[in-house]
Order: structure tokens, then sequence, then C-alpha cells
């Protein structure tokens, strides 16, 4: 077989500005995919963000806030960092100044930090080692009453999720049994009826042969009896 052709075609292809175009492409994709995943495994630390709104209120931000630990020098659009120095920032690139490892709180069941930041500079940020909660006491001054009620009100929640997974797995049950039901049907029935065909066959089959067998014999009584009459009339 003459590959001559194809290889000059294939040369062609290869020598033209355009292939190395795309292929310069290819690869900024593939560095661009690369830098973006490591980027996204880093930023794995949830992050509360609380902004003092004064009168001991808080507004608190924990939306798409994540965070981890990168090198001093950003390059790549934020996706490439390099240094000699490890920080912390967020997602959106601000720092976290002076994390250490006793100011991870438990997020959602993941080590996070909580973090404040400047009055005069919101790029300014900083962990909160320790959480204060005050008001806690109005817990001992609830009426032993409404602690019951509040008891029996969880407990019949509780009854009732227990209640309604219950019934639901009944469901999922039942129906199984009858999908595993039907399949049996659908399989005895179409036995019954290959076999109700074969005994079909098989009756067809014994009457053709009693046919034939008659016919045999009601052919042989015509033939004697033919022959009894030809040899009455002959001279």
């Amino acid at each position: 077989m003459d590959t001559s052709a194809y290889t000059g075609a294939l040369f062609g292809w290869l020598t033209t500005g355009l292939f190395w175009v795309g292929l310069l492409l290819f690869m900024v994709i593939c560095v661009f995919a690369f830098l973006f995943i490591r980027r996204w495994k880093i930023l794995s630390v949830p992050i509360i963000e609380e902004v003092p709104i004064g009168r001991g209120k808080l507004q608190i931000k924990t939306k798409k806030m994540k965070g981890g630990w990168f090198k001093n020098n950003l390059t790549f659009f934020g996706l490439y960092d390099y240094g000699g120095e490890d920080i912390f920032r967020l997602k959106d690139g601000r720092r976290v100044y002076g994390v250490s490892s006793m100011d991870y709180h438990d997020i959602n069941g993941k080590p996070g930090l909580i973090v404040t930041r400047s009055s005069q500079d919101p790029r300014i940020l900083a962990p909160i080692q320790s959480v204060l909660l005050r008001n806690g006491e109005i817990l001992e001054t609830v009426a032993p009453i409404e602690l019951r009620s509040a008891s029996v009100d969880i407990i019949k929640k509780a009854e009732k999720e227990t209640a309604d997974k219950t019934a639901q797995m009944v469901q999922w049950v039942m129906w199984g049994g009858i999908i595993i039901f039907s399949f049996i049907a659908i399989i005895m029935i179409t036995q019954m009826v290959g076999k109700g065909q074969e005994e079909a066959s098989n009756l067809i089959m014994e009457a053709g042969k009693m046919n034939t067998e008659n016919l045999k014999t009601i052919c042989a009584g015509f033939k004697s009896v033919g022959e009894t009459i030809a040899s009455g009339v002959a001279p």
C-alpha cells in the first residue's frame, strides 16, 4: 500500500502555521486548567467574616468564603504563587495576618477561621482566636413548663420524622414487591404459553397422523370395492 500521499499530506499539515497556533492554544488552556484546579484545592479552609456594625451587633459573611496558604507573590492572574513566605489569603485575594494553628474553629465539621476586618481598611483581616457568647443565661430562666413543652415538641418532631421515614420505606418495599411479583408473573405466563403452544402443536401432529391413517383405510376400502365390482362385471 502506497502511503506517500498520506505522509506528504501529514507533513504539509504539520508545517502550517494554523497547526502550531492551535497546539499553542491547547497548551495554554491545559496550563490554565492545571493552575485553576491547584488554586481550587488550596482554597479549602472555610471562612466566617464578621464585621462589627455597632451596639454589639455583627454582620456575618459566609457565602463563598474560602481561604488557604499561598506563597507571598502571585502572578498569572493570581493563579500561580511563588516566593519563600507562606501567607494566608482569602478567595478574593485579601490577606489574613497572624494566622496560627490556635486560631482554627470547627466550621461545618472542618477546621476553619473566623476573621474580622479593620474598620479603616477592609483589606486588612485578622483571625479571632476565641469567642465570648453572652445572653446564654437566658436558658436558665426559662420556666420548667416551657422546657417540658420544648422537649415534647422535639420528641414529637423526632417521632414524626421516624414515622415518615418508616412509611417511605414501606412504600418502597411495597413497590419493590409489586415489581418483583410482576416479573415472576410475566415469566410464568410466558412459560405456560410456550408449554401450551408445544402441547397444541403435538395434538395437531397426532390428529394429522390419525387423519392420514383413516384416509389410507378409506382409500383401501374404496379400492377393494372397486376391484370386487370390476371382477363381477367382467366376462
